[in-house]
C-alpha cells in the first residue's frame, strides 16, 4: 500500500503538479494493490469546486485502485474560535466531496486488518453528516473483536505527548472533545494504528500502544520560524504492507524528480502564506 498526502493540486499550482507526476511515475513502477490518499487533495477544494474536479481527475490518473479522505483544503476546516468567514466545513461542502470524489468515510480490510477512515474535518462542526459518521464509527469498532487489529485512517493526527497537545495551535489536530470521544469508542479494541496527514512532516510515534504515522505532503513543508519541526521535513510518501495482521513497518519514499520544498521560500508570490 502507498500512501500519500496533502498533494495540493490545481491547475494553480504547476510545482504541486510535477511532484505528483513524480508520485505516479514511482506509483507506476512498483505497483501497490492500493493507494490512500489522506487529504488536502486540492489546493483550495473549499472555495472553489474546479480544483476539486482537477484532483479528482489526477487520482483517476493512478494505475490502481485508491481511497481517500478529505481534508481541510478540499472542505474547510473544523470550526474555530475567532476564524474568518468561509474557514470551517458546510453541508455544502461536504456533499461537494461526496459527489466529486467519493464517500468521505469508508472501511476496507486489508491483509487481516480493518481500515475506518474518517472526516476529520467533520468534528466538532454539528452538521447532520458529523452524528452520521459517529454512528457508522461506533457500529463499525462494534463489529471488530477485541483482537481485530484495526487502523484509523484521518486528515488531522489525533494524538502526540500530552506538553505537545497543549502547545500545538488548534487546528493541528483533531478537537479534544473528538479525540475524547474517539478514546471511548476505541475502549476495550484493538486500535493500533492511525495514519494521519495534514503537518507536513513525517513522523512515527508510539502512544499507549497505539503507532501514529505521520504522512508527509508532497507537495511542500513549511519553514520552521512558522512551523517546528516535530518529526522530519521531508516531501514524499510511505510505503506500508499489512500482512497477517502483523504491525506493517512504515518507509518513506522520496522518488526521483520529487522536489524538496519550502512553502514560502520556495514557492511564488500567489503561495506565499501559511494554509496549512
Amino acid at each position: 500500500m502507498i500512501v500519500v498526502s496533502d498533494t495540493h493540486l490545481s491547475p494553480a499550482a504547476p510545482q504541486a503538479q510535477a511532484n505528483w507526476e513524480a508520485a505516479l511515475r514511482y506509483i507506476s513502477s512498483v505497483n501497490p494493490d492500493l493507494v490512500l490518499h489522506l487529504g488536502d487533495l486540492s489546493l483550495d477544494g473549499a472555495h472553489d469546486a474546479s480544483d476539486l474536479h482537477y484532483g479528482r481527475a489526477q487520482l483517476d490518473r493512478l494505475p490502481v485502485p485508491w481511497h481517500a479522505v478529505p481534508g481541510n483544503h478540499d472542505v474547510g476546516d473544523n470550526p474555530l474560535t475567532g476564524a474568518p468567514a468561509g474557514y470551517a466545513i458546510d453541508a455544502g461542502r461536504q456533499q461537494r466531496w461526496n459527489e466529486v470524489i467519493g464517500a468521505d468515510h469508508w472501511s476496507l480490510s486489508a491483509g487481516g486488518w480493518t481500515l475506518l477512515a474518517v472526516n476529520a474535518q467533520l468534528f466538532g462542526s454539528g452538521l447532520a453528516a458529523e452524528y452520521r459518521q459517529w454512528e457508522w464509527l461506533e457500529e463499525q469498532a462494534g463489529r471488530c473483536g477485541s483482537d481485530q487489529p484495526i487502523a484509523l485512517v484521518t486528515h488531522k493526527p489525533i494524538a502526540a505527548p500530552g506538553p505537545e497537545l497543549e502547545q500545538s495551535p488548534a487546528f493541528r489536530f483533531v478537537p479534544q472533545p473528538a479525540r475524547e470521544h474517539l478514546a471511548r469508542l476505541f475502549l476495550g479494541k484493538r486500535l493500533a494504528l492511525v495514519l494521519s496527514g495534514h503537518v507536513h512532516q513525517y513522523r512515527q510515534l508510539r502512544l499507549d500502544d497505539v503507532d501514529h504515522v505521520w504522512v508527509p505532503t508532497t507537495w511542500a513543508f513549511l519553514p520552521d520560524h512558522l512551523q517546528p519541526v516535530l518529526g522530519m521535513k521531508r516531501s514524499g510518501l510511505v510505503a506500508l504492507e499489512f500482512a497477517d495482521g502483523a504491525a506493517p513497518q512504515p518507509v518513506l519514499v522520496e522518488p526521483d524528480g520529487l522536489a524538496q520544498l519550502t512553502l514560502i521560500e520556495d514557492l511564488p508570490d500567489p503561495y506565499r502564506r501559511e494554509r496549512t
